[in-house]
């Protein structure tokens, strides 16, 4: 065997804390890309080296699985919770020993090095009392949290935490004052913000202090905590932990759960609101049916929950089966054929009957259906133009169902939430400036830029204005389609910013340019298309030539700030 065609690179190296897409333990996982070998014999090389490393620590009830992809393999090691970094050197020395054989080099003396050098980092890392009270606890029925510098037992006002090298003794816990709170998942490709968002509407509505994570922020009640990406499990531990959380909505991103996996272990229900393709080629997540596996990995943590489901997404209903749980499906068809698979089973529903959100409960010969609200008496459907807010509006009704939320509750958060800076910034945000309606958001992908243009494309207007621009690392195949997408909505004039900050390897002009004749391609006159140095410096542009009973739709992925302030100037012109 010769090493000139063996390509082995490990792309990444992390701990799993949570239940993942691999399987249900803690431990380490590594993602590789294999070129020139056969990969079932990589893996089964690493599994060799791996498991003789476990033995050497005494970790022989330890497991190890692997995954292989389109160009690589991910492998993973369980651990216990209070040594992970440790296990990611097993992991890493495991690959080392691995490649070394492969390509006919010396591993014996590189393993006996990592066994000594592991060996003595096991010492400083190893806790077992905390591993006796994180036993305990789950033989209690307690939940607890566990990170690098805290371990804390209940949730909300009951959450009492300890400093992981100060942790208290078994008999002075009183167990009985830890109670968990109620939460639920959100993931998908498009809508998990605003769902997160409709949902902490709803549970205010309901009386109840909502706490909530996001790719956004982190808030609790009213009051955030911080801005930035907190759909990871730190932000969850940040939220649980909170005194004021009652009920918790917890957004999970694709990322979160394969960098880390779920946040928590258990949630009383989740939902998954849609899949597309977006990042793909991360973490060995090459194509859009992996990326639904992936964002199922939520199912997990429902033990006795409830999965809310979109019908009308094809990857979610072929997933469907492999998934053992309870399920209510939702749809803008009343007769799709999912629903009309669930109404002959029995079990839960939501969906669209004569403009009206309905859930439905079929147990047995009983039928139990509530009319909801009207489609047009929920703002943020834009009087039904913006479908996939009617769907994200039908996801919500499920995840409240499964919460135990009352109608009233749900109908008046529905009526009060808008698509606008407050209730929902970056997602729809409508503003009126002297008779013509802007919609500001930033659509990223094909899926998300299609709700949006379908959504403008059935609004009536004298003329149409679009905004556009794409960060210099997206493809030249997924510029082009983002590109036709947003055209469906036929705009009259097409003004096109560079993004000077985000080329990410390409040189100036170069984006624009393909957006450009990617539009000239699809139909408009090279007459109708602009360009500006940036969003902001866009936006002015078109909001100074707006004229009553004109429509802007500015697709804005920087600047957003600035953009906010220069819509409310006008609007307050």
């Amino acid at each position: 065997m010769t090493n000139v065609k063996i390509k082995l690179v490990l792309d990444d190296s992390r701990r799993l804390t949570g239940k993942n897409l691999l399987w249900d333990k803690p431990g380490a996982i590594i993602d590789a890309f294999v070129e020139g070998v056969d990969k079932q014999k990589v893996a089964d090389v690493w599994q060799h080296y791996a498991k003789r490393l476990l033995s050497e620590l005494g970790w022989d009830n330890e497991s190890t699985c692997y995954r292989i992809f389109e160009d690589g393999i991910s492998i993973a090691i369980s651990a216990p919770i209070d040594a992970l970094y440790v296990a990611c050197e097993i992991n890493e020395s495991a690959w080392q020993c691995t490649c070394c054989e492969l390509q006919e080099l010396d591993t014996e003396s590189s393993l006996l090095a990592s066994i000594t050098r592991i060996k003595l980092q096991l010492i400083d890392e190893v806790n077992p009392h905390l591993l006796q009270l994180i036993e305990l606890a789950k033989k209690k029925n307690v939940p607890y949290l566990v990170d690098d510098d805290e371990f804390s037992l209940g949730y909300g006002a009951s959450t009492q935490c300890w400093n992981i090298l100060s942790l208290p003794k078994l008999d002075m816990i009183d167990w009985s004052q830890y109670k968990s709170v109620p939460i639920a998942l959100i993931t998908g490709t498009n809508g998990k913000s605003t769902s997160v968002r409709i949902m902490s509407r709803i549970i205010k509505e309901s009386g109840k202090c909502c706490g909530v994570t996001s790719t956004d922020f982190i808030r609790v009640g009213d009051n955030i905590l911080d801005y930035g990406d907190y759909s990871g499990p730190g932000g969850a531990r940040m939220l649980l932990r909170h005194a004021d959380t009652q009920t918790a909505i917890l957004e999970v991103a694709r990322g979160g759960i394969l960098r880390r996996g779920l946040p928590i272990d258990r949630v009383d229900a989740a939902l998954i609101t849609n899949i597309a393709e977006d990042h793909l080629g991360q973490y060995g997540i090459n194509t859009v049916e992996a990326l639904a596996q992936t964002k199922a990995v939520v199912a997990k943590a429902l033990n006795d929950g409830t999965l809310v489901l979109n019908a009308d997404d094809a990857y979610l209903v072929a997933l469907a089966p492999s998934l053992s749980v309870n399920i209510i499906w939702f749809s803008l068809d009343e007769y799709n054929p999912m629903l009309c698979q669930q109404r002959e089973n029995g079990g839960e529903v939501c969906f669209v009957r004569e403009q009206y959100l309905v859930y439905a409960n079929y147990t047995g010969a009983d039928i139990n259906e509530s009319m909801i609200i009207k489609i047009n008496d929920i703002p943020m459907t834009l009087n039904g133009a913006a479908r996939h807010n009617i769907s994200n509006a039908l996801g919500a009704i499920g995840l409240a169902k499964c919460l135990n939320i009352n109608n009233q509750a749900i109908t008046l958060a529905l009526r009060h939430f808008s698509s606008d800076i407050d209730d929902n910034p970056g997602r729809g945000n409508q503003f009126d400036i002297g008779g013509a309606k802007v919609i500001m958001d930033f659509a990223h992908n094909v899926h998300s830029m299609d709700a949006m243009a379908l959504t403008t494309v059935n609004m009536p207007a004298n003329r149409k204005f679009l905004l556009l621009s794409q960060a210099g690392d997206r493809s030249d195949v997924e510029i082009i389609n983002i590109t036709r997408s947003a055209l469906k909505m036929k705009p009259d004039m097409l003004v096109i910013a560079e993004l000077a900050d985000y080329l990410r390897g390409r040189i100036l002009g170069e984006v624009p340019n393909l957006i450009a004749k990617t539009a000239i391609e699809y139909g408009m006159s090279a007459e109708n298309i602009e360009f500006v140095e940036s969003p902001f410096h866009g936006s002015k542009k078109i909001i100074e030539r707006l004229t009553s009973s004109d429509l802007a739709l500015l697709m804005v992925l920087s600047e957003r700030d600035e953009v906010v302030e220069l819509l409310q100037t006008f609007v307050n012109q």
